[in-house]
């Protein structure tokens, strides 16, 4: 900045001809602008300016030093002036990531109100069921089911989102037996989302919180995906017991197609914060892309009546 500074000095000089003119125009005295000048000129090693009692006129070198900074001043002014308009509204790549059923049941729905809102906001939607390092994948927001905890990056609770819930069908509840307490589970076939790699004997870990207090249980079943349309899809064919989010099967249970197991239990193969959160970078001066899109979210999660296909929060 202080480089910045004595150009727009220098410019200054060569304009009004006088040190100290130009001082006054800072707010330097003519022995400051004095010592700037020595200091630029011993920077290049050649003289810039020839200094008379009466005048101060710019050598050859000048002359070429003053057309540079010029042009350089001018450019600089100009991207000054192009990102004050850039920070001034959502403009540009907006890089979001989210899990698949997350950007289908949520993200879907709510895109086509933002991009007409934002028509300047270009919006590149990365659908993974694993979660991605913001930095190294150059992510602007992940849209993210629970906290992840994540203290070197920003976190903003959109809304509480719908529990997990445990669902099967009517003909593989006929064909098995009741289910009225966690420990039932065990003796069913549980469809079940492989987590980190782990749980690769076929069993995974399921949370509950009821009447009964807290328990923890290690299910098995013959099937692991990493998908939730496949874990319904499977629960649909009579496979077995299913753990998602109620949104994810809302339609069918309404339909009769599926069932709630255990209903008085709440289940999770993580947490039980079933929030929904924005994640993303911490910025000193967000950019209004990320803004306008956390803010979008807030609002529509608060605001859910009214909207087509709105992502349901609760379930029925």
């Amino acid at each position: 900045m202080e480089t910045l500074e004595t150009m727009r000095l220098f410019v200054r000089i060569a304009q009004s001809e006088s040190l100290s003119a130009a001082g006054r125009a800072f707010g330097l005295s003519p022995a400051s602008v004095s010592r700037r000048v020595n200091a630029l000129e011993s920077e290049f090693g050649v003289r810039l300016i020839n200094r008379t009692s009466r005048r101060h006129a710019l050598t050859e070198a000048g002359q070429l030093y003053l057309e540079k900074a010029t042009r350089i001043l001018a450019d600089i002014d100009a991207l000054a002036g192009q990102l004050s308009q850039h920070q001034a509204r959502p403009r540009g790549l907006l890089h979001v990531h989210a899990r698949v059923a997350v950007g289908h049941h949520f993200l879907a729905p709510l895109l086509p109100e933002f991009l007409a809102r934002y028509p300047e906001v270009t919006l590149k939607l990365w659908l993974t069921e694993e979660p991605r390092d913001l930095v190294e994948n150059g992510i602007d927001v992940a849209i993210r089911l629970g906290n992840a905890g994540e203290p070197l990056l920003a976190l903003r609770k959109l809304a509480d989102a719908s529990e997990r819930i445990l669902f099967a069908s009517p003909d593989y509840l006929a064909r098995h037996g009741p289910i009225r307490a966690p420990e039932d589970l065990l003796r069913h076939n549980c469809l079940t989302w492989p987590l980190d790699g782990r749980h690769e004997d076929g069993h995974a870990v399921w949370q509950f919180r009821g009447p009964g207090g807290r328990r923890e249980l290690r299910v098995a079943g013959n099937l692991q995906v990493n998908n939730g349309e496949m874990l319904r899809e499977a629960a649909l064919a009579g496979l077995g017991i299913a753990l998602l989010p109620v949104w994810c099967v809302a339609g069918e249970i309404a339909a009769g197609r599926l069932e709630r197991v255990l209903p008085s239990w709440q289940a999770t193969p993580t947490t039980f914060d079933h929030g929904i959160y924005a994640v993303y970078q911490r910025h000193r001066h967000m950019p209004p892309k990320i803004r306008a899109f956390v803010e979008f979210l807030a609002q529509a999660l608060r605001n859910p009546a009214g909207r087509s296909g709105a992502f349901p929060l609760a379930a029925e």
